[in-house]
């Protein structure tokens, strides 16, 4: 929504040297992990699923309509989150009920999808983050066959949030398998995005998944120390830039606590390098 985000249109994304767009549809659950309408969220208000994926679509419709790539990706949500408040995973007693109950909104999602030519489509964004590791994997191959209609890229968004020995994430029958580095100051060289860049790379060839591509990346909150997250962000783009297929900056909602966000800020001028490299300004 205007003024949610440093950029808020085809025009301010494109300014920035940016070709693709990432948008979430929020799919909102209740105290018992059931699907729950009536919704809002954003200045958004939604009575019913249609309602909700009709939105998604006229925006996906839009984006599209102004020259720009679409990846969209599904964010389960609590239906009565208050402003500032991110995003959290579901309690661990109630992934079984909202995961079945997802069955009927993914089927509605992909249909959705296709009918507006979504380029990629991440059922769930890291669903590891939301419902754990072994379910997610679980989930992640339990839907896929609902998306055999649709034509663009499937995407496997991994957060990589747990650092149990062995981690393992089936990625098999995607087209795209995504990373999530978001540690900008918060970790460093050797750290957990390090290792889950390499990993993610690993599974997708081992998977055979064509595409490698970073989903989501940059900085949950403000950089305290810039040069730091210069670096890191700088090393993570170099450790997959001779073959990823993809880049998605975050650009953090105003409502977000100590929100980072692109415009007027030092990611802005990183961003705007990487666009002149990639031959995209």
């Amino acid at each position: 929504m205007p003024g949610n985000q440093s950029v808020s249109n085809a025009t301010d994304i494109k300014a920035l040297g940016m070709n693709a767009v990432s948008l979430s549809f929020q799919i909102p659950f209740d105290e018992g992990g059931r699907v729950r309408y009536p919704f809002s969220s954003f200045g958004t208000s939604h009575p019913t699923l249609d309602s909700s994926l009709c939105h998604i679509g006229n925006l996906v419709h839009e984006m599209k309509t102004a020259g720009l790539s679409v990846y969209l990706s599904g964010e389960p949500i609590y239906y009565a989150i208050k402003p500032g408040v991110p995003p959290f995973a579901l309690n661990d007693g109630l992934v079984g009920t909202y995961t079945q109950e997802l069955l009927g909104v993914m089927e509605a999602l992909a249909s959705t999808a296709e009918t507006y030519k979504v380029d990629w489509l991440a059922p769930i964004s890291e669903p590891d983050k939301y419902f754990g590791s072994d379910p997610a994997d679980e989930f992640m191959q339990e839907i896929r066959p609902l998306f055999e209609q649709f034509q663009g890229k499937l995407v496997w968004q991994v957060a990589h949030v747990d650092e149990t020995p062995g981690l393992r994430f089936n990625l098999s029958g995607y087209d795209v398998a995504g990373i999530a580095a978001l540690g900008c100051d918060l970790d460093g060289e050797g750290g957990l995005f390090d290792q889950a860049i390499a990993n993610v790379v690993k599974w997708a060839r081992e998977d055979q998944v064509p595409e490698v591509a970073h989903a989501e990346f940059g900085c949950i909150g403000k950089a305290q120390d810039i040069p730091t997250a210069l670096t890191n962000l700088q090393r993570w783009y170099d450790a997959t830039s001779a073959f990823a297929t993809g880049l998605f900056i975050l650009d953090e909602p105003s409502s977000a606590p100590n929100a980072q966000q692109v415009v007027g800020t030092w990611l802005e001028d990183w961003v705007l390098g990487i666009a002149e490299e990639r031959g995209l300004r």
